[in-house]
């Protein structure tokens, strides 16, 4: 039986993702190694589900279904800079989500719930909405590092204008990962 690494997510628009590679571009300028995540591959993750059986694509959908029932597209605010999990040990950069009408936080909670009652496992971690820039590989030139994301921490760069939720497959190439969407929801007006 073959199994699809699959995701959750909220797609960014090509107009952010333009403005996130102007971030990338003067973040490289720093010593330290990492591997930047490409823009295309850029997206909100709502929920990484791992390798799923194709049979379980249609459950799946019925719980983000369930999930977004009743909520109204709505903005997401990019707002914010840091890394994960501290400063002292910077492994991943990211650029922070702000949604004021909680809504990004009901539907993550909704789809959790709901794939947990048909085998998946919750997330153990808080639901902390981020945009992955960067992966750090190595400590080397760590202050300069977080000197960087120091300037970073209070940016703006725009807002998401949430109004679908897809079912994502992942299919990991040495280029990079493909995405494809498998399923998709829209939320209702």
């Amino acid at each position: 039986m073959q199994t699809i690494r699959a995701f959750i997510s909220i797609e960014i628009p090509q107009e952010i993702k333009g403005k996130i590679s102007l971030i990338q571009e003067q973040l490289k300028t720093i010593e330290t190694p990492i591997s930047w995540v490409r823009l295309d591959s850029i997206h909100l993750t709502l929920k990484f589900l791992g390798n799923i059986l194709e049979e379980q694509i249609p459950n799946i959908k019925r719980c983000i279904d369930t999930a977004v029932s009743g909520i109204s597209p709505f903005n997401v605010n990019i707002k914010g800079g840091g890394v994960f999990p501290n400063l002292n040990h910077p492994r991943v950069i990211w650029l922070g989500l702000e949604d004021k009408t909680d809504s990004l936080f009901k539907i993550q909670k909704g789809i959790d719930n709901c794939l947990e009652k048909i085998g998946f496992e919750p997330e153990e971690r808080g639901f902390t909405p981020h945009l992955t820039l960067g992966r750090v590989k190595s400590l080397k030139g760590k202050n300069q590092l977080i000197r960087t994301i120091h300037i970073y921490k209070d940016i703006e760069v725009g807002e998401i204008y949430a109004d679908k939720i897809k079912l994502m497959r992942s299919q990991l190439n040495p280029s990079g990962a493909i995405y494809t969407v498998l399923e998709e929801v829209g939320l209702t007006k």
